[in-house]
């Protein structure tokens, strides 16, 4: 069987970008030691401010990054947050 690898170049115009509400996190469990905290944000509040087609692009840009481990965790809020508005 002949198979062929189409290789596409794809520009990113736009980078997607979301809003999260404050209101919509919610603390689930914290390490002291590692200062580190994980919450949950509620989907419908995201929904409400953002787009759904740039969302279903962000959660699928995620979820191949995690699993590339192309991301960053941060022991502090202020570095969080220093992130966030950079």
């Amino acid at each position: 069987m002949n198979t062929k690898t189409v290789k596409k170049r794809v520009k990113v115009l736009d980078i997607a970008m979301i809003q999260i509400p404050l209101s919509s996190l919610r603390c689930i469990l914290s390490y002291p030691k590692e200062n580190k905290i994980i919450c949950e944000i509620d989907v419908k509040s995201i929904e409400r401010v953002n787009k759904s087609k740039d969302l279903d692009e962000i959660i699928n840009e995620s979820r191949l990054d995690y699993a590339l481990g192309n991301y960053k965790s941060f022991a502090s809020a202020k570095d969080l947050i220093a992130e966030l508005r950079s």
